[in-house]
């Protein structure tokens, strides 16, 4: 059966520094698991999306000012206009969206991201992927949902139309203990895969990130994927990344213990 009782699994709450204005009851939604591709064998959400009935459940509201966002915690960001404004102004120069003459918008958004004090490394990665409309993933291939090569450390939506991020709520620790002894020797990709197949029930979350909006994610690892289904515009999200190999599953004590 799903993650049900005492497994670790993540809270929302908007990030220490951060003010977005809209209520959490209005950004989630849940659904009823998975369906998994009987060619591919490649897990993909079911659209059977309905509001959480009960957000306190999931969300959290962080010490003021001072405080940090820890890794049992996903935050809810958001960008200044003016870099987001600044983007398109170098994208609509370069004419394609890539990642060449971008490096003054991107150590700007670095810049601001460290002045609020997210839990960045001192190498990062920054990218942007343009996705059409109508598509149920948007990971590289149609992957479903998963966890990319690289530690996706934070997204943020710099297109102008509200961006859904679909997620589990379950750090790949959860995910393994679920499986038993054999779940910590798995890569991160068979981990996710295995665990849906044996468990496709499992609900998944769908955030929704205004423009300019973000999600911060953890240390420990989140298994996600984008969704453009009921979009009109180009759906433009930028992901900010570690810049060397992501941690293993057995890595997530020290991360837990305040390791960056």
């Amino acid at each position: 059966m799903p993650v049900d009782g005492p497994a670790l699994a993540y809270r929302f709450a908007v990030a220490p520094r951060f003010a977005p204005s809209r209520a959490w009851s209005d950004r989630l939604a849940q659904n009823g698991g998975v369906e998994i591709d009987g060619a591919t064998g490649r897990p993909h959400p079911r659209e059977d999306w309905t509001p959480v009935d009960d957000v306190t459940s999931l969300v959290d509201e962080l010490p003021g000012r001072d405080g940090f966002l820890p890794p049992t915690h996903l935050g809810l960001i958001d960008i200044p206009a003016r870099l987001r404004k600044a983007w398109w102004a170098q994208a609509e120069l370069a004419g394609v969206l890539s990642g060449i003459g971008f490096e003054k918008v991107f150590s700007d958004v670095v810049e601001f991201l460290r002045f609020k004090r997210l839990p960045l490394p001192e190498r990062v990665s920054l990218e942007v992927t343009a996705s059409v409309s109508g598509m149920s993933s948007t990971s590289p291939s149609g992957l479903g949902l998963g966890m990319p090569g690289r530690q996706t450390l934070g997204l943020v939506n710099l297109g102008d139309e509200a961006s859904s991020i679909v997620l589990l709520d379950l750090p790949p620790l959860t995910l393994a203990a679920q499986l038993g002894a054999a779940g910590r020797e798995l890569t991160p990709h068979e981990l996710v895969t295995r665990y849906l197949g044996a468990f496709p029930q499992q609900r998944c979350l769908r955030v929704r990130l205004a423009p300019g909006e973000g999600l911060w994610l953890s240390r420990l690892g989140v298994v996600h994927d984008g969704n453009t289904c009921g979009k009109r515009d180009l759906d433009v999200m930028l992901s900010v990344a570690r810049d060397l190999p992501g941690r293993g599953v057995g890595d997530a004590d020290a991360a837990l213990a305040g390791d960056p």
